[in-house]
């Protein structure tokens, strides 16, 4: 079982606050992976960064994954904090994650570094100047030692529109990157990848053992994040729903706003809005509006005339005729 597929189903969520509030505790350095993924997610950041490398600042050398993560912990702390807010005058910003990075030392830590992560799944909740606003506000508090680097990082599924966030962070700050959980045309270089890594190092024996169960919930992630913040070959996003793919869609308009209806391999019929937002509303109602406000005449009843179509059955047949209409 996937334990983040049977928490989205029916009228579950995961939100994009939990997925971040998951991210958090992948990059501490209080847990179990011992900087592990930590480190892989430096390597993802050093590599679409042109100059100021993370690794060059921390001096962590070119051996082994296991020497570099032991020269890590050794020498740094981590400290990874979900929803940390910022205040610049009266405009308050709140980080998705907040990472700092502090050398070890018996009296006290010394700040080395920051990093500003801004965690966005839904194309609708694109923000051009969020991850640029967050940088100048922290950089203006108390918490922000004067001259050190931060790192703003923009971390999306697999849509091009948030690239316009991307841009404008880098008017703000040079250090900024936009990372991809997941990516159809540069699979090598995401979340993904780097998780994907992570256990194939563990099965051969190049960094600690992770606990069976661990790995059973980082393999159930990798599947989760694959199948809802990918896009298929055709540009779009790749729509699951416990396991099941999308097989049929359709668009209708109802009081001026864009409805759009999906049907599932399991016959699951969703709906949701234009910025693809699953609607938590009863289908079977709404589908019986579009059928009356779009006149498309379709019988509510099997052809005996007296048991009504319940929602799988009645859905595919609007979804049918409503494309037929628009064609």
């Amino acid at each position: 079982m996937n334990i983040f597929k049977s928490l989205s189903q029916g009228n579950g969520r995961i939100s994009e606050t939990n997925i971040t509030s998951f991210l958090s505790y992948l990059l501490n350095s209080t847990n179990e992976l011992d900087n592990s993924f930590l480190l892989l997610f430096f390597d993802l950041i050093d590599k679409n960064l042109p100059g100021n490398k993370l690794n060059d600042l921390l001096n962590l050398g070119n051996g082994t994954l296991r020497e570099r993560v032991f020269n890590l912990s050794k020498n740094y702390a981590i400290t990874a904090i979900p929803e940390y807010a910022v205040k610049k005058d009266s405009t308050k910003q709140i980080i998705d994650v907040f990472l700092k990075i502090s050398t070890k030392n018996k009296k006290e830590e010394t700040d080395i570094a920051y990093a500003i992560i801004e965690n966005k799944i839904k194309p609708g909740a694109v923000n051009k100047e969020q991850v640029g606003k967050q940088f100048e506000c922290f950089i203006s508090t108390d918490d922000y030692q004067t001259g050190l680097p931060v790192y703003s990082l923009i971390l999306t599924s697999d849509f091009e529109i948030f690239s316009s966030m991307h841009a404008y962070a880098l008017t703000v700050n040079p250090n900024s990157v936009w990372l991809k959980w997941t990516s159809q045309h540069d699979s090598e270089n995401t979340i993904e990848a780097a998780l994907r890594n992570l256990l194939v190092l563990e099965q051969h024996a190049q960094i600690q053992p992770i606990n069976p169960n661990t790995e059973f919930i980082l393999k159930s992630f990798i599947d989760y994040v694959v199948t809802e913040f990918s896009n298929s070959s055709t540009g779009e996003r790749n729509f699951n729903f416990n396991g099941s793919d999308e097989v049929e869609k359709a668009q209708v308009k109802i009081d001026d706003k864009l409805y759009i209806l999906r049907r599932y391999e399991n016959k699951m019929i969703r709906l949701f809005d234009d910025n693809d937002n699953v609607l938590e509303i009863e289908v079977l109602p709404f589908l019986r509006r579009i059928n009356e406000e779009c006149h498309l005449s379709i019988d509510r009843f099997h052809s005996k005339g007296t048991n009504p179509k319940n929602t799988q059955v009645f859905g595919k047949e609007i979804i049918s005729a409503l494309n037929n209409l628009n064609s």
